[in-house]
């Protein structure tokens, strides 16, 4: 199974600038022809600053987590230097915490080996969605998210 990832822009630093959870691919005459892979696009060899260009940031690669605004709040590890091929960790600046990709990707593989081959599996929980980014607390930490149930009206 593919899994989504998102994509973050990041700084000198390190310190994660922007976050773009999808794009949508078109051909020459504008029709749409799907959404772009970014991973694919990343281990491929491409460039993500190919198809987006965030102000002041000095790279962008993928990231298996989708954390909407609070990926803000952390700064990148690559895996190498000088630009690193690949993100490994994101560190909260406030507090240090680390979110490991090889323990995201770890709890992934976990998750498909126990569901049963031709079920669709649900991973929102770990990595959370385009539509819906993982909840986390002050210190960079996910919170486990409950479904609101709606309100029971009266019967009249």
């Amino acid at each position: 199974m593919k899994t989504p990832h998102s994509l973050l822009a990041y700084d000198g630093t390190g310190r994660v600038l922007e976050t773009l959870d999808l794009m949508v691919a078109r051909d020459e005459s504008g029709a749409v022809v799907g959404l772009i892979d970014f991973a694919a696009h990343e281990a491929a060899g491409g460039e993500h600053t190919d198809i987006w260009q965030v102000p002041g940031a000095s790279g962008s690669k993928v990231w298996p987590e989708f954390l909407g605004t609070r990926a803000h709040g952390f700064r990148v590890e690559r895996d190498g230097p000088p630009s690193g091929k690949r993100i490994v960790a994101l560190v909260h600046l406030a507090s240090g915490h680390r979110r490991e990709r090889a323990a995201i990707n770890a709890a992934i593989e976990e998750r498909l080996a126990r569901t049963p081959t031709g079920t669709d599996v649900d991973l929102r929980d770990l990595i959370g969605g385009p539509d819906r980014p993982l909840f986390l607390d002050d210190d960079g930490r996910t919170i486990p998210h409950h479904p609101v149930r709606a309100p029971r009206l009266p019967r009249f």
